[in-house]
């Protein structure tokens, strides 16, 4: 049985919600609804027919992610969400005894050995009421970020809590991460990767962010955003870095978070 078959969204806390949200619409072109969610649209590896999402949510610093005491929530996308739970369970997972269902998907939740809640979501894209021709216009109309490229977070004991993503969930960690492969959603010639890492909690790749993750965004021009963003005050981190897999930058966000900004070797700047 697959497990886990992608990252369906990252939901973070924060002081001033609303204001981080506009934050990351005026300086990295994301447009929060009025809930405090955005969905980057794409298109499964295997299957490039289907629409996929994955959600970028901020909360407040109030809200219940229980019993986790952390910043940070995984939803992870999962196919038999129902089964799935009861695997978990039969493996000594910690896993809450509800499971909620709604137009758009069947959601459950369980807890990992450092504490983080996860959230299990077996989709039903259709349920969102989104026609495609819009979705493909949303998507169309990122100029700066143009998708999730990697969520990154601490751990005691990264190794070993990354043998439990592996066990228990399907996701094959190694000191590398694992990457999820997905389609461009208005180009589905166009492959795309999203690398979820596990580090150890020593790590010095976070600070100096004030939390302990960091997401990856994909960007068409990194050079280009970089000199925008130091025009509009927005701090940097470091110099631009260019490797065999793309050119990195780094800033921090309105509430110190620091954000990594990727412009992967198959995106070219107009």
């Amino acid at each position: 049985m697959q497990r886990v078959t992608g990252i369906g969204g990252i939901f973070f806390k924060a002081k001033d919600p609303r204001a981080l949200a506009k934050w990351y619409e005026e300086h990295l072109g994301i447009g929060f609804d009025s809930n405090l969610y955005f969905s980057f649209s794409w298109r499964e590896n295997n299957d490039a027919k289907p629409a996929a999402s994955t959600s970028f949510g901020i909360f407040s610093d109030k809200s219940n992610f229980d019993p986790s005491k952390k910043q940070l929530m995984l939803n992870l996308r999962v196919e038999n969400l129902e089964e799935l739970l009861k695997i978990l369970k039969q493996e000594g997972v910690s896993v809450q005894d509800k499971v909620d269902k709604y137009a758009y998907g069947n959601f459950g939740w369980l807890a990992d050995p450092e504490g983080n809640k996860i959230e299990l979501w077996e989709p039903i894209e259709s349920g969102f009421g989104e026609d495609e021709k819009v979705a493909a216009e949303r998507m169309k109309s990122m100029n700066r970020v143009t998708g999730i490229g990697g969520i990154f977070f601490k751990a005691k004991e990264n190794e070993k809590l990354g043998k439990w993503y592996n066990d228990h969930l399907g996701i094959p960690v190694t000191k590398y991460g694992h990457t999820f492969m997905w389609r461009d959603f208005n180009d589905p010639e166009k492959v795309g990767s999203t690398v979820f890492s596990i580090f150890p909690d020593t790590t010095k790749y976070i600070d100096p962010g004030k939390n302990d993750f960091m997401i990856n965004f994909r960007v068409k021009d990194l050079d280009g955003l970089m000199a925008e963003l130091k025009k509009e005050g927005v701090q940097a981190v470091g110099e631009i870095q260019k490797s065999e897999y793309g050119n990195f930058g780094w800033v921090l966000d309105s509430e110190g978070n620091k954000i990594e900004l990727w412009q992967p070797v198959d995106e070219k700047a107009d």
